[in-house]
């Protein structure tokens, strides 16, 4: 079972936001984001536990060509330190790319009865990570390197040395007690959340969750800075940086403009679908070659890379010299395996375009899970769900599937089919167009709980009276409403707005990408993605987490901080359009 961990890095299992079941992904490796972290040791609770930002070194971080291009070379003391301490943190790394590899063996080709062993053998892993991640020789190393300024004058060396603080010290705050509770309330939770939901039981879920709610208070108040509100630690977890009152800035923006499109949206006469998409088998085998073609049309390096099959589509790996992404097919409906594809593949580019100069660093892993979600959502929606997508596509589409040729389906009819919208009580089903209000509503209802506006009881009669008010229906069972989610059976507060922030992140940066690539859509109607890929590495893939915050790397790439507006702006056009709304 997935525990609570930074999601996006460089060898974190990355799995779909729409995935049934476990969302809560563990980070397997020191490379880890920045969020969606640690060089610390990747499988212990204490190297995932995130704190506020810390300002370790005064360089300013431009952009990475700046970046680059204003690198001194480092001699004497300071050459010396910095080089222990890079020596020291990729050798966490191997051991995080290590368990990367056990992990993905584990969930796509490991027998059943090996799972003891395989259990026995992380364990052991996580020991070695935990202790040489937390040892003195670790936080000396780190100290030499700031003692002797080997930051100054390159903002990448800056970077490492600024992350490898900020790990260390997450790593060695968390008390052993509270990482003894957290180890078994973890498991008990996640027994007790699925009884619970198979039962329609909130009831007997509730007396967990309370406990899970009082013991990430406390976490936070051991690990977190002075002054850092426990609700801004635990998001600094996934989205680094971010803290509740930019959320609601950014979340008020949805409620305010995107609720009223949504309605008038849902409002519409629904879209009518060519039948032989509703209807009929599409073979596995066909959906897989399908699949493969349009990963490596989008450029997915199949030398170092793997596509294969597994119960939840997920991405992982050690990347970028090997990234491994799964998908899943169902014969009834076949776009779920192509835009789960496409998704991964999204993400997979991602890490086949981190820096490879800064090889097994903290400086070279994602910036934040919104951010590696942007990458993996820029390719799904605002490429894959586009139709010059499907107009570039239709040809394999037809020689895969015959059927629907003979049958006379259009690129039309293939854009009409997977931009259909409708309200529903299951995030996980939610459409492009509901999705954020989904996310709204779990943010609004942590925010009460840490702020003791709510109590654990009130959750159920708190969350209809919110979907009745962001999507205008009401589930009538617990286990279709709050109880719905995993995330928090293990504790995993903070975690539901990077779904929605990577969404803005995506839709900004393709906004962004079509300003500066000429003849956008004309490149993807005639399958020419590597251009917009190349973009994508350059600015965002290859910067890693130069960046301290996503907005800083917004405003790097677009000029401007996030900005829910171009979000919404977006999603009236594009489904007013769609649906004559």
């Amino acid at each position: 079972r997935a525990s609570m961990r930074s999601i996006a890095s460089s060898s974190v299992i990355l799995r779909r936001c729409c995935a049934a079941q476990r969302v809560s992904v563990p980070s397997t490796s020191s490379r880890r984001v920045a969020s969606v972290r640690p060089a610390a040791a990747p499988s212990s609770a204490a190297a995932r536990r995130r704190r506020a930002m810390t300002t370790t070194t005064t360089t300013t971080i431009a952009s990475a060509s700046a970046a680059s291009s204003s690198s001194s070379p480092l001699a004497g003391d300071a050459k010396t330190a910095y080089d222990a301490l890079a020596t020291r943190l990729r050798k966490l790394s191997d051991l995080g790319a290590i368990e990367a590899t056990l992990q993905w063996d584990e969930l796509v080709m490991m027998p059943d009865a090996a799972a003891e062993a395989r259990g026995q053998q992380k364990a052991a892993l996580a020991e070695l990570s935990h202790r040489e991640a937390t040892s003195a020789a670790h936080g000396d190393a780190i100290a030499a390197a700031e003692r002797a300024h080997s930051g100054d004058g390159c903002a990448w060396r800056a970077a490492v040395i600024r992350d490898a603080r900020r790990d260390y010290d997450d790593a060695i705050r968390l008390p052993g007690e509270l990482k003894a509770r957290e180890a078994t309330l973890g498991a008990r939770g996640y027994a007790a959340w699925v009884k619970a939901r198979e039962s329609d039981d909130w009831d007997s879920f509730a007396p967990t969750l309370e406990e899970l709610v009082t013991l990430r208070k406390e976490m936070a108040a051991a690990c977190a800075d002075d002054g850092v509100e426990p609700y801004d630690y635990w998001l600094d977890q996934f989205e680094r940086g971010m803290k509740r009152e930019r959320l609601e800035e950014i979340f008020s923006v949805l409620r305010a403009s995107l609720a009223p499109v949504i309605a008038k949206t849902l409002e519409a006469p629904k879209l009518e679908h060519h039948p032989a998409l509703v209807s009929g088998t599409f073979p596995e085998d066909a959906q897989e070659r399908f699949c493969r073609a349009i990963a490596t049309k989008m450029g997915f390096d199949f030398n170092s890379g793997r596509l294969d099959r597994s119960v939840h589509p997920f991405t992982g790996g050690v990347g970028p010299i090997d990234v491994r992404i799964t998908t899943r097919y169902d014969e009834n409906n076949f776009m779920d395996a192509v835009m789960g594809t496409i998704h991964e593949v999204g993400h997979a580019l991602y890490e086949q375009g981190l820096n490879a100069e800064q090889d097994g660093l903290p400086v070279q892993r994602a910036l934040s899970m919104g951010i590696h979600e942007s990458q993996s959502l820029f390719w799904e929606r605002y490429v894959g769900q586009s139709l010059g997508f499907w107009r570039s596509v239709l040809p394999e589409f037809h020689a895969s599937f015959p059927r629907t040729k003979e049958e006379g389906v259009t690129a039309e009819d293939l854009y009409r089919y997977v931009n259909k919208a409708s309200a529903g009580f299951i995030r996980v089903d939610a459409d492009e167009l509901t999705y954020s209000m989904h996310v709204v509503l779990r943010f609004e209802i942590e925010r009460a709980i840490f702020a003791g506006e709510a109590s654990v009881a009130e959750l159920p009669s708190l969350w209809r009276t919110k979907m009745r008010e962001l999507l205008g229906v009401v589930p009538d069972t617990d286990a279709l409403g709050v109880l719905q989610d995993v995330h928090w059976s293990d504790g995993s507060f903070g975690y539901f707005p990077s779904y929605t922030l990577g969404a803005m992140y995506a839709c900004q940066f393709h906004a962004r990408a079509r300003e500066e690539i000429e003849g956008f859509d004309a490149l993807v109607e005639n399958g020419d993605l590597a251009p917009i890929r190349e973009w994508l590495r350059r600015k965002i893939h290859a910067v890693g987490s130069l960046h301290p915050s996503a907005d800083e790397l917004c405003v790097a790439v677009t000029g401007a901080k996030l900005d829910p507006e171009v979000y919404v702006t977006y999603l009236r056009e594009k489904y007013s359009a769609l649906y004559g709304a």
